[in-house]
């Protein structure tokens, strides 16, 4: 039962971050303070705004990958130790490599 909880964690978070950053990556959402790559630097230009979130959405759908594919695959595994499902739970915290790829390609602008 923990693995499916832990599984289904995995790919909701995985699908979660891919709907996130769809409109990101379509380029269809505008300067904010709320919503998209909020860097310094995004908030230079328009131009920056958009390049800035596109790697990000970019970024952040592939890494969105592998924890989809872990999610699914937790769930067909067999029961688990409880510290491989602790760390597993905390997979999701993958999103932070993207966002520390991000914040250095923004510092490239």
């Amino acid at each position: 039962m923990d693995n499916i909880i832990v599984g289904i964690l995995n790919i909701f978070c995985g699908l979660l971050f891919v709907g996130l950053s769809i409109p990101l990556y379509k380029e269809r959402i505008m300067m904010n303070h709320l919503y998209g790559v909020r860097f310094s630097n995004s908030f230079v230009s328009d131009e920056n705004w958009y390049k800035i979130n596109k790697y990000g959405a970019k970024r952040m759908m592939l890494w969105s990958i592998p924890l989809f594919v872990i999610g699914i695959t937790i769930i067909f595994l067999p029961p688990l130790n409880e510290i491989l499902l602790i760390l597993l739970t905390f997979f999701p915290c993958i999103i932070l490599i993207p966002a520390i790829e991000s914040y250095l390609y923004a510092k490239k602008l």
